[in-house]
Parts: C-alpha cells; sequence; structure tokens
C-alpha cells in the first residue's frame, strides 16, 4: 500500500486579542456592583439548535462551537469566512470565480465547479450547496453555530466534514429598534468599507417584519499601476439585503417568509502568479512581478454573483409533539471569466456566459415536547428531507489566441486523436491554413440531483448522570448530468457542434450511464456523562456518513467524469467544562475519521475540460483540538477576555493508486 500525505501536521494557536468591552452606561454599572460575576460578551451561554431544538451549547455532546451576536462582534467577525479566526480545525476562503472553500478538520473540497461542498451551510434552515453563494454577511444573525464532524443524522445531505449553521433574527413584536455600523480599514494599495443596518419593526401585536442590508468595497490590493485589458483595476462591490415577516397567528401558530438577495460585481478570479512554472514562463508569465501585486491580463476580467432565495417556516406546537415545516427556492447565478495565461498577451481563457442554481427544498420535522409520553426521560428528533437543483454551465467557453489548434501538446493539452483530426478538420479550411487563430471551444454541462430522506434521532436519559443518543438516517439520491455537448466557435463567429456526450466514464476511462443513485442508512451512535457536581460533559460517539457520487459534466473533450460515493466513518471523544467559578470555558476533543472513495478535484486543462475530478482509494483523518476562553480579572475590568484555541491535524492519503495531481516542474497535469 502506498501512502500520500496529502496536508502535512499542522498545529494551528489562534491567540485572540484580549477584547475589552465597557459597560453600556450607569445602570449596567450599578447592576455590577451588586453582583460580583461580571457579564462576559464572549463567556455568555449560548442557546443551540444544533439537534434541531434549543439546548445550552455546553449541554449537547457533539464538538461545536457557537457565537451570538455579541461574540461575533467582541471577535470583529462581519461574515462566515472569518469564523476559522475564532474556530479551531475550520479553514475557509475564496477562490476563482467566488467559489468558497470549506475543510473542517482537513475535510474539504478544493474546487466545486460541478459538485458540492463537503461541509454543508445552512441559513434559518435552507441548505446551500452553490458554493459561491456560501461566504454569508452576519448582519441580524440570532447566532452562528459551527458544527464539527459528520452530521449525516439531522443534517444529512452531504455533512461528511460538519456543518455551519446561521440561526437569523426573528422579528420581534415589542420594539422598534435600528442597528448601524461602519467600518473602514486602510492599509498601502488596498481600502476597504463597509456599511451595514438591521431595523426591526413591529407592525401589530402578533405581525412584525425585519429588514437588514449591508455594503461592502473593496479596493484590491494590487498596485497602482496594475490594469485589465488596459485598463485600471476596479474595485469589488457587494450589496445584499433582507426582509423578514412573522405572524404569530396564535399560541399554537408561529409562520415566517424570508426574502434574500446579493450582488457582487467586481473582478473575482484576478490573481498574480508568483511561482510560475517553465511551462508558464514558456507563455510570458512574469513571477517577479506577481510578488510585487502587479498584473496586467489582457482579458477584461469580471465577475457578477447574484443570488435570490425565498423561504418559508411555519412551527406548531401541539400538546404531546412540536412540528416544523421549512419551504425554499433558490436561484443563483454567477457568470465570469478566468485569464489562465495571465499575460498581456492573447493565450487562454475561461469564460462562463452562465454558471447558475436553480434549487427546490423541503423539510418536516416532528419534535418531542413535554407532553410527549416518556419525555421524563426520552427525547425524539424525526422528519424527512426533499431536494432538487439543477445546475452548470450553459455555456461556458476555452478561448484559445495565438495557438495552433492542431498542435496543442505544445501547452500541454493533449486531445484525443478523434477529436484532434475533427477539430483540424473544421478550421484549417475555414482558416485557410492560419496557424495562429482566436477560437472557443464551447460547453454546455449541466448536473440534475433530486434526493429524499428520513431520519430519526432519540435520547434516552438512562441514569440521572448517563445519556444514549441513537440515531440513523435513510437517504435516496439520484443525481446525474442533464446536458453535455461542446462545439467550436471561430473567429468569424461560426458554431460548430462537436459532440453530444451520451455516456460518462469512470475512474478507469470505462462507460458509466449518465445517471446513477446513492442510496442506503447512515447511523449514529453517542453516549454522554455528566457524572460531576459542576456539570462536566464527558462525551464519546461514532456516526456514518455520505457524501453522493457526482458527475464532471464540464467536459469539452473526454466524456464526463462519474465519481463514486465518498463514505466517512467518525470516531470521537470528548469534554466540556467550566473552571474557576465559570472565569474559564474549557472544550477538548480527540477524532478519528476514516474515508472510503475520498472525492478529489482540481483545475487542469489536461483532463477533459477546465476540471478533474478524482476518487481517491482512502485517506484518514487524526486529530485534536481545544478552545479556552477566560475573564483576565473579572473583578477588575469586567469584560476583557482572553481566548485560545488551537487544532493538532494528521491528515493522510491511505491508498490513491495513479494520484493525480499537477507535476511541480512543468505544471502540466497528470
Amino acid at each position: 500500500m502506498t501512502t500520500f500525505r496529502f496536508k502535512p501536521i499542522v498545529l494551528a494557536i489562534a491567540a485572540q486579542s484580549l477584547i475589552l468591552a465597557l459597560p453600556a452606561n450607569a445602570q449596567v454599572e450599578e447592576a455590577a456592583k451588586e453582583k460580583p460575576k461580571k457579564y462576559s460578551r464572549a463567556l455568555e451561554e449560548v442557546v443551540v439548535t444544533a439537534q434541531k431544538r434549543e439546548e445550552n451549547a455546553n449541554d449537547v455532546p457533539i464538538s461545536i462551537q457557537a457565537f451570538s451576536p455579541g461574540q461575533l462582534a467582541a471577535f470583529g467577525v462581519q461574515n462566515t469566512t472569518d469564523l476559522m479566526k475564532i474556530t479551531p480545525g475550520l479553514d475557509m476562503g475564496t477562490q476563482a470565480g467566488d467559489f468558497t472553500s470549506v475543510f473542517m478538520r482537513g475535510i474539504g473540497s478544493e474546487a466545486w465547479l460541478s459538485s458540492d461542498p463537503s461541509v454543508a451551510t445552512y441559513v434559518d434552515g435552507v441548505y446551500y450547496p452553490f458554493s459561491p453563494s456560501v461566504a454569508q454577511n452576519l448582519k441580524g444573525v440570532e447566532r452562528v453555530e459551527v458544527l464539527k464532524g459528520p452530521q449525516g443524522t439531522l443534517f444529512g445531505r452531504n455533512a461528511v466534514g460538519g456543518a455551519i449553521n446561521v440561526i437569523l433574527k426573528k422579528p420581534d413584536f415589542e420594539d422598534t429598534w435600528t442597528e448601524i455600523s461602519v467600518s473602514a480599514s486602510q492599509a498601502e494599495n488596498r481600502d476597504i468599507y463597509e456599511f451595514g443596518m438591521f431595523v426591526n419593526v413591529p407592525l401589530t401585536d402578533n405581525f412584525a417584519m425585519n429588514f437588514a442590508s449591508t455594503f461592502q468595497q473593496d479596493d484590491k490590493i494590487y498596485t497602482d499601476d496594475s490594469t485589465i485589458n488596459g485598463k485600471p483595476v476596479p474595485a469589488d462591490k457587494l450589496f445584499g439585503g433582507r426582509v423578514m415577516l412573522r405572524w404569530q397567528i396564535s399560541d399554537r401558530v408561529d409562520t415566517r417568509l424570508t426574502l434574500q438577495g446579493a450582488k457582487r460585481d467586481g473582478t473575482s478570479t484576478l490573481a498574480a502568479n508568483i511561482n510560475p512554472t517553465p511551462l508558464g514562463t514558456a507563455v510570458g508569465i512574469d513571477g517577479v512581478d506577481g510578488n510585487n501585486y502587479k498584473v496586467d491580463p489582457d482579458l477584461p476580467i469580471f465577475g457578477h454573483l447574484q443570488s435570490f432565495v425565498i423561504s418559508s417556516q411555519t412551527d406548531w406546537f401541539f400538546d404531546s409533539f412540536d412540528m416544523k415545516l421549512l419551504l425554499s427556492h433558490q436561484a443563483h447565478s454567477n457568470p465570469y471569466n478566468y485569464d489562465y495565461d495571465g499575460t498581456s498577451v492573447p493565450g487562454a481563457s475561461f469564460v462562463v456566459h452562465r454558471h447558475e442554481a436553480d434549487i427546490d427544498e423541503a423539510e418536516i420535522q416532528f419534535l418531542s415536547n413535554e407532553g410527549t409520553p416518556f419525555s421524563d426521560w426520552l427525547t425524539l428528533t424525526g422528519g424527512a428531507f426533499y431536494f432538487k437543483n439543477e445546475q452548470g454551465f450553459d455555456p461556458v467557453e476555452l478561448t484559445v489566441g495565438g495557438l495552433d489548434p492542431t498542435n496543442l501538446s505544445s501547452i500541454g493539452l493533449t486531445l484525443p486523436p478523434a477529436i484532434e483530426d475533427l477539430l483540424s478538420s473544421i478550421t484549417e479550411p475555414l482558416l485557410g491554413g492560419v496557424k495562429t487563430p482566436v477560437y472557443a471551444l464551447s460547453n454546455i454541462g449541466l448536473v440534475e440531483t433530486e434526493s429524499w430522506s428520513v431520519f430519526l434521532q432519540a435520547t434516552a436519559n438512562i441514569t440521572e448522570w448517563m445519556s444514549l443518543t441513537l440515531g440513523g438516517r435513510y437517504q435516496n439520491e439520484e443525481r446525474g448530468v442533464a446536458q453535455s455537448e461542446t462545439s467550436v466557435r471561430l473567429l468569424n463567429g461560426t458554431q460548430i457542434p462537436l459532440v453530444k456526450w451520451t455516456e460518462a466514464r469512470d475512474e478507469n476511462n470505462n462507460p458509466h450511464p449518465l445517471s446513477d443513485v446513492t442510496k442506503g442508512f447512515t447511523p449514529k451512535i453517542s453516549l454522554d456523562f455528566t457524572p460531576l457536581d459542576d456539570g462536566t460533559l464527558f462525551y464519546i460517539s461514532f456516526q456514518e456518513a455520505v457524501k453522493a457520487h457526482s458527475y464532471n459534466a464540464f467536459a469539452f473533450y473526454l466524456a464526463p467524469a462519474y465519481v463514486e460515493a465518498e463514505e466517512t466513518t467518525a470516531y470521537e471523544i470528548g469534554l466540556k467544562t467550566t473552571l474557576f467559578d465559570d472565569t474559564v470555558q474549557l472544550n477538548l476533543a480527540a477524532f478519528r475519521y476514516e474515508i472510503e472513495n475520498l472525492q478529489t478535484q482540481s483545475i487542469s486543462l489536461t483532463n477533459g475540460g477546465a476540471l478533474s475530478l478524482d476518487t481517491a482509494g482512502s485517506s484518514e483523518s487524526v486529530g485534536w483540538e481545544f478552545d479556552i476562553k477566560a475573564d483576565i480579572f473579572p473583578s477588575i475590568f469586567g469584560n476583557l477576555v482572553g481566548t485560545i484555541n488551537g487544532t493538532f491535524l494528521d491528515a493522510t492519503y491511505t491508498d490513491y493508486v495513479d494520484g493525480a495531481g499537477h507535476d511541480p516542474v512543468t505544471g502540466i497535469f497528470t
């Protein structure tokens, strides 16, 4: 067995700045004198819904970090990508085209052009699988929960690495208030400006609304003499807004309707090549300019991300159980382009005219309450989830200028002989023997998904200090290629069909149907103990989760690639406690993940298109983490809090036959 290490051992220690928040007014100061224990924004208790019901975060036998609005403000967190600054084991970032990559404890995906993230993101119960829309502004939130490890039972679909759960503030029937935030940061060659607003308006004693909006401008970090297609580099701008309506029909029925949208304009794919390969050097990429943040691509770089989401949530409170119904529709659009060579000389470019996702979801939940039989020792949570999605590119173009279409091997791109001969037979007569044309390969690649699942979790109090949780989820997901076809567009505008794919290919390049089904049952078992008088929680858990099979419908000259379902088995042990008269909060966890058929992706021109989708045989991730928050001299400062956290991670490929990747010398994908 050959072992490949795909992520080095990491000890990530995040020592946060000490935070000083003075009491707001004299009344708070007076209250502090009467009660020695001071209120701390960083150590306050947070109620979470990590198990689909409200519980104190310190009482939930899951590795979870939850943040209230006060804590987010104290730590300077303004959007979901900022969460990695205060969450050990979480790594978030944006890639070309506004794609947000999320890794939790080493589990994640680098590129999600045609498949789903491995860490699920939820906003008020709505699952966001379209990765450009995963990054969310946190204006007007009630709390944010980061759930670590597989969440296959209650969160289900593709939550193999964990889940980020954003809970929005509900409209309040009592008071009208407005919150406004303004921030600016300036550095050499880069200015960032942000404005946010949240307004709550009660309309009647049982009907209210709230409104949240945000604006951000990022002037980038490139030098003043950098250009795009000969023009100055423009700023990235983000606009977002949300309206929520709430109607409390009766004491037993509460319903909400939410409409939200966002628009981001800028140059999301603009990047400086700081370490060009010999191939990059041959086409004129200058690493010196890149290291000095100077860029001058010939392509007019753009990125226009738009999203619209409408959702509703209705809660019913019956005598013997509670019920919740969530419905949503999402429409996302993310056209952009990418200059592969990054130079002022026409070369290879990647233009996405339409990259869209159309998503429908429905979920029903049943939760036991105090009136449920045996509720004194048994807690039940169950339900069903439905998901339908079509997303992809319609079309995307790979444009090549200054290159001979009959000799693409000069840039490391080797087409199948049949496609190369067909391309030559088309271009040579039309171009009259000219060997430096401008032409484009055009591809339509759409993937459609329909999934349903049912789930149930039961927690039984075996003794006063020990509980057993059993859960499981059955999922049936059909996923396939709705359309995948390639054509060529010549300089004179002529569009000529090349191929329409009627079958896919597996990892061994054998034929595979354009549609397949992933189905099965994933269990969960956990034990938690509170044997000490101070309420210290110990827990141990076992869980399985599945990320469904996928297709790379984005295929120019090879059939769409099929990859098998990714299966994760997770083991974890941990504790949660407070020390020194509740002035210190300590969370510890150790974990081991065993993954079969790890889905891997990378950007490549040499494996069918602009994306390579592959499957590693198996891998594992082992590690431990800690999170400590402490009041610093609470009798003197009150709200001075220090925090330190970290993750030790050792993640390896344990079996990866014919591992694919970019040659470190030539830069060619092999």
